[in-house]
């Protein structure tokens, strides 16, 4: 599930944490995503750049066409890779550029979906930790 974008991983598998409600108007959520190649046959060299990946957490609840944007922190680790079949070469394993926001709904509809991307050095593929901290805008004045 690629999520109608171009990119060489797929999200094999996402399993989200329940969310921690920090205050009332701070909750952040995380989770597990696993991420691998796609059916397309990969070549890797060595220090090459690193490949876009991009998810929608399933327990992020969507936002309004016309609500204010929160404040959105995203952050990942690797924590597992799947190494590869190279027996030379520079071949660096990481993450890279993780950051989150809202986009239209990818399938059409009235709302937004929080989409969490970034990119990955690996061979073959990452399970990546995620946090995502959001910050409602506060409409009260203290």
């Amino acid at each position: 599930m690629s999520y109608g974008r171009d990119v060489a991983y797929e999200i094999l598998e996402l399993a989200p944490q329940p969310p921690l409600q920090l205050t009332p108007t701070t909750t952040v959520y995380s989770g597990v995503v696993r991420i691998g190649q796609n059916s397309r046959i990969q070549v890797y060299r060595s220090n090459e750049p690193a490949t876009e990946f991009g998810f929608y957490p399933p327990d992020v609840p969507a936002l309004p066409e016309r609500a204010p944007l929160p404040q959105v922190w995203a952050e990942a680790q690797v924590m597992w890779f799947v190494p590869g079949t190279q027996s030379s070469g520079h071949f660096p394993i990481g993450v890279e550029r993780v950051h989150a926001g809202y986009a239209p709904d990818p399938r059409g509809g009235p709302m937004r979906w929080l989409l969490v991307s970034g990119a990955a050095h690996a061979s073959a593929g990452l399970r990546l930790a995620y946090r995502i901290t959001i910050q409602a805008v506060s409409t009260t004045f203290e």
